[in-house]
């Protein structure tokens, strides 16, 4: 352990050899995970019972949802076992129909808010054949989006504190494009049941154009106190005032998801922006500090996490290798921060924290595992070394993982590492339920890696099945579930 912080563990693992063997042998070990880890999450997370037990995407119940609903749309990979039911078990947990309180400005997305619930039931409804979906939800998260539009980029608290950071993703308008988006893959079944949308999909754009003015607006702000050294094309502040490089790489990520039409005009300040924070991660040996500029810490090293560091930044560069949007604004400090970023995710992203998304193990890992999701993009016919790599490593990370808890202390499997419980141990971005998407994930990307080494791609389907990183839309529009 790093005795200086307690922050991450040191990494002697020893990566397997990336063939047949090793990937069959490593898929059966993923597969068992998820099957135990849904046994695990059933047992210590209790369901809704009405709808006042809301709860945000990030920590609460309608995460675990989420979980689920992903988990249904993977089951193909998860081995020929009896499974279990994972969209009953969404259902069961999906909040009832009631009164929706909009949060206040700055605090609209559903990832880290009320309307999380509101956005679940949308999604699952959409994901259930025969469902159909409230119109009162959709006016509801339309009336969201619009209060959205209409408020600047500081807004007042009821204590009559000013609050910035309205842009983010876990409570700005880069969640409520998020969820917006990811309800707009399914327009051709909104249409057939009637549901009236044209509204919440007219306001991506305008969505967009907010959530870049407010980069514009930040970098302007930087300069004015801070100078122009060190300033980007786009930045947007958190709640501190800061400049959390976390929040701009998820920002960025979110972004990537829209159509080109819609970021056409903004490609090339984009594209500016990530070569700058790919810089500044080059000047700090592939680390990415968690704001600017740098704030004194107490911690000896930088964050190695998702929320703050280099997996985001990892995160952001596999969205950008694989998007057409930005192939030619493709700069070669993108390569230098991917083989930097990802060698730090490897040395000090075994986090004491434990397997979390947002910042543990299975977080650092989709890192990877999304890297090597883009190389494979571009070898479809031959081996590629830097891939295995990736993907080795990957998939050590992920397996590690169920040494943490609470999986390890319901299932009483042993660790060398004294990793901690969770804050909140079932939920999607702490604890269990984004873990189990982590190691369904991994399912998808390994049995796809199987087909291509065994030459039986048309046997095994498994196009489509990769959903990327839950609400950073990092794989399209499906990164919604």
């Amino acid at each position: 352990m790093s005795t200086a912080t307690q922050q991450y563990c040191k990494n002697a693992l020893q990566p397997p050899q990336i063939n047949q063997s090793t990937l069959q042998q490593t898929l059966k070990e993923l597969q068992h995970a998820v099957i135990q880890g849904t046994k695990v999450l059933q047992a210590g997370s209790q369901a809704p019972v009405n709808s006042a037990d809301h709860s945000s995407i990030y920590s609460g119940t309608a995460g675990i949802v989420l979980a689920f609903l992903r988990l249904e749309r993977q089951k193909d990979v998860l081995g020929e076992t009896k499974l279990p039911g994972f969209g009953r078990l969404a259902s069961e947990r999906i909040i009832p129909v009631g009164n929706v309180k909009i949060p206040p400005p700055g605090y609209m997305s559903p990832v880290g808010s009320s309307l999380g619930p509101l956005a679940m039931r949308v999604l699952a409804a959409l994901e259930h054949p025969g469902q159909s979906v409230s119109q009162n939800d959709i006016n509801l998260l339309n009336t969201a989006v619009q209060r959205s539009l209409g408020h600047g980029h500081v807004v007042s608290s009821s204590s009559g504190d000013h609050i910035r950071g309205v842009d983010e993703v876990l409570y700005g308008r880069a969640g409520l494009l998020w969820v917006v988006i990811s309800i707009r893959y399914y327009r051709h079944m909104l249409n057939e049941m009637k549901v009236n949308t044209e509204s919440l999909f007219e306001a991506i754009p305008k969505l967009v154009k907010m959530i870049i003015d407010g980069g514009r607006r930040g970098a302007r702000d930087y300069v004015k106190n801070y100078g122009e050294k060190g300033a980007l094309p786009l930045m947007w502040v958190y709640k501190d005032e800061r400049y959390s490089l976390g929040a701009n790489t998820g920002i960025l990520t979110t972004l990537l998801s829209c159509e080109v039409e819609e970021l056409n005009p903004y490609l090339p300040l984009i594209a500016e922006t990530i070569t700058g924070i790919c810089r500044i991660s080059i000047a700090n040996d592939g680390h990415l500090p968690s704001s600017i500029p740098s704030r004194s810490r107490s911690r000896g090293s930088p964050l190695v996490q998702i929320c703050h560091g280099a997996p985001g930044l990892l995160i952001l560069l596999a969205t950008a290798r694989k998007s057409t949007h930005l192939r030619t604004h493709w700069k070669s400090e993108w390569d230098e921060a991917i083989y930097l970023g990802a060698e730090r995710v490897w040395q000090e992203g075994l986090l004491s924290k434990g397997g979390s998304l947002c910042h543990g193990l299975t977080g650092n890992a989709w890192s990877l595992l999304a890297l090597h999701e883009s190389f494979e993009i571009e070898s479809e016919s031959e081996g590629n070394e830097k891939s295995d790599n990736f993907l080795s490593r990957a998939l050590t990370l992920l397996l590690l993982a169920r040494e943490t808890p609470p999986y390890s202390t319901v299932l009483g499997i042993p660790s060398g590492y004294d990793f901690r419980m969770p804050d909140r141990p079932y939920s999607l971005y702490e604890g269990l339920a984004g873990e189990m998407c982590a190691w369904a994930e991994a399912c998808v990307v390994v049995q796809a890696r199987l087909c291509k080494e065994t030459g039986q791609r048309e046997k095994h389907n498994v196009k489509g099945k990769a959903l990327g990183f839950p609400c950073l839309g990092g794989n399209g529009v499906r990164g919604a579930m």
